[in-house]
């Protein structure tokens, strides 16, 4: 809320903070802030946890409430560290009408806040307009953390309202925010650290994807995008056909490789996404085929560094 309230704009904007109903005082918190920030700060409070009873938190209870001409999001656990964030990233916006989508760097620290060394991007990256096709490509490896997004407002009401297939089928809602706006045209950046993403919170996405068995859980993850692509495909009516499958190739080869199911690849009805894998790839699903317990267990190793 800090990091909120600390913007230095010359315009006005508001913070629309949804409390989940949690037994952490938070509620209490967002009042104080209200009270202190009334033109800024306001508060939904539900009364029970929606999100356990699997309502839509977006569309349901914030859709309804945002109504600014720029939308920016920030998860619970992250937080934004300059107070010329909003002003810069609106004003790219508004220089480049050609943008509907404004990312930053954003520095990931530990539960305490510590720095841990990673940026996102990890890429060296210039600052200015990131074309589609370099976007798309970039979003494989996860390069835009949430905390720096920025969209145009009618655009995000408008994929809200009216959501793609793509969003639909997709586990991540962060994935297919950057799919969408990277279809609707090149997407700002600018090369400032404004934000931190806290990595290790026990509730985060994340960090519940590791409990249970770990292994299902990625290879869920892995079909899910892979699916996620083909739909975004037919919504794009193929323009970044050639994207969409080398992306699915790799969700396939991870998914295929942890699951020790690699003949899956070899398969005619996967050729075109076969053909896609890299020379080393399609040397190691073949091996694979062969003795998949021991490169099952050795990739396995390798992807969650393991020892």
């Amino acid at each position: 809320l800090d990091g909120f309230v600390s913007q230095v704009t010359d315009f006005k904007y508001e913070v629309i903070v949804n409390d989940d109903a949690s037994p952490d005082k938070t509620a209490e918190i967002i009042r104080e802030y209200e009270k202190k920030y009334p033109d800024i700060i306001h508060g939904i409070y539900q009364t029970e946890n929606q999100y356990s009873k699997n309502v839509n938190i977006t569309e349901k209870i914030l859709f309804p409430a945002v109504k600014g001409k720029y939308v920016a999001i920030c998860e619970g656990d992250d937080y934004w560290t300059d107070p010329s964030k909003l002003q810069r990233q609106v004003d790219a916006l508004e220089k480049n009408k050609d943008c509907f989508f404004c990312v930053h760097k954003t520095v990931e620290v530990s539960e305490d806040e510590q720095p841990t060394g990673i940026t996102f991007p990890e890429v060296e990256c210039a600052e200015g307009k990131i074309l589609p096709d370099e976007f798309l490509m970039m979003g494989q490896n996860y390069q835009f953390q949430t905390s720096s997004y920025l969209f145009n407002g009618d655009m995000w009401r408008e994929y809200e309202k009216n959501p793609p297939e793509f969003k639909t089928v997709c586990a991540v809602g962060d994935e297919t925010y950057m799919l969408y706006f990277a279809s609707l045209g090149p997407v700002y950046y600018i090369d400032a650290a404004m934000s931190c993403y806290r990595r290790g919170v026990p509730t985060s996405w994340s960090e519940r994807q590791k409990k249970g068995n770990r292994i299902k859980n990625v290879c869920r993850q892995t079909e899910n995008m892979a699916q996620t692509l083909q739909s975004f495909d037919r919504y794009t009516e193929g323009k970044f056909h050639d994207i969409c499958l080398l992306r699915e190739s790799q969700q396939m080869y991870m998914g295929l490789m942890l699951s020790g199911n690699t003949r899956t690849l070899f398969k005619m009805k996967n050729r075109e996404i076969f053909n896609k894998l890299s020379l080393k790839r399609k040397i190691t699903a073949a091996v694979a085929c062969c003795i998949p317990f021991i490169t099952k267990k050795m990739y396995s190793r390798k992807l969650f560094g393991e020892k």
